[in-house]
């Protein structure tokens, strides 16, 4: 059984001259509270016209098929109170005031929801505001086989010394170190070891890269940009450089070239987000949340390869 307390009886007259939101209806077995906006009293003398516009608040269902039998007996309650009225153009918004839809009742239609089609909204376009990326050359360092690894060493630190150990997980390929291994940093008197997989040379935290064919967009001093998935194109992980273990460590940041006009569907951005992270997923090496930040195209040439982002997704975790 549905209940209505028409606003007549339900709402506390505001006081004075401004504007209120008069609460016309609220049916509380569906959780649909119906609004005039900014009108002066709740008497029909202020708000009762030809063309009525009505906010629908759905605190429960995002369906708008919830109108099909609220709205022709709504309709019935204002032509009570406001015989000349002819048309209800209505939105319909949950609880935080996200639009779930729009339309317009007619009396000639017998107060049926009629609901539009929405367009979705083209998220607007971010300029790319993050400075040039550092180009100076990444130092390299000769291992006893013969294999070279490379990074960033800052001198500033006095008596720093990186050890890298001999392993047998660690190969050689084209004079690269590639491999799973661990470092050793030796700072002051005292030492902290720390697993690392070596890539090309690059020796990067948090990533278990195995025999996965990718391939390196971009490194320097700042971050590195590791990206060739064939599962997901156009997505990149990004790895901050670590200056105190030397190496670029994964901290949760997806980047995702995906068009603007894409991401105003819903359904696609979902789908390109799954992607992405079905294809980087075997690469992680612990848990956390991903935030995947969408952008028209990777700026592999500024500090931060997101800037321009319009959109950011944060994922579960995995």
């Amino acid at each position: 059984m549905k209940y209505w307390m028409t606003g007549l009886v339900a709402m506390m007259a505001a006081s004075g001259a401004h504007a209120l939101d008069y609460r016309m209806a609220y049916s509380p077995s569906q959780q649909l509270e119906v609004y005039v906006d900014n009108v002066q009293s709740d008497a029909p003398v202020h708000w009762c016209d030809r063309s009525i516009t009505l906010r629908i608040v759905s605190r429960q269902s995002t369906d708008p098929s919830v109108l099909n039998d609220f709205l022709p007996r709504l309709g019935g309650l204002v032509e009570r109170q406001c015989p000349k009225a002819t048309r209800l153009p209505w939105t319909m918004v949950d609880a935080p005031g996200n639009v779930l839809a729009q339309g317009e009742a007619t009396k000639a239609k017998r107060w049926a929801p009629n609901a539009k089609t929405l367009t979705p909204a083209v998220p607007p376009a971010v300029p790319v505001t993050s400075p040039h990326a550092d180009s100076a050359p990444l130092q390299t360092f000769e291992l006893t086989p013969g294999c070279r690894f490379r990074t960033h060493w800052d001198n500033a630190g006095g008596g720093n010394a990186l050890f890298v150990p001999t392993d047998n997980a660690l190969r050689c390929t084209d004079g690269w170190l590639n491999g799973n291994s661990s470092s050793t940093l030796h700072l002051n008197g005292q030492s902290q070891t720390s697993s690392l997989t070596f890539f090309q040379g690059y020796p990067l935290l948090n990533l278990s890269i195995g025999e996965q064919p990718l391939m390196v967009i971009s490194a320097n001093r700042e971050r590195l940009v590791l990206g060739g998935s064939r599962q997901a194109t156009g997505s990149y992980l990004l790895l901050p450089f670590d200056s105190r273990l030397h190496a670029w460590a994964f901290n949760g940041t997806v980047i995702v070239e995906m068009p603007r006009q894409d991401a105003a569907d819903a359904e696609k951005t979902e789908l390109r987000v799954e992607q992405a992270l079905s294809a980087w997923q075997p690469l992680l090496s612990q848990q956390s949340v991903l935030t995947f930040k969408l952008v028209e195209s990777l700026a592999t040439d500024r500090v931060d390869p997101a800037s321009g982002s319009y959109k950011s997704v944060t994922s579960s975790a995995y």
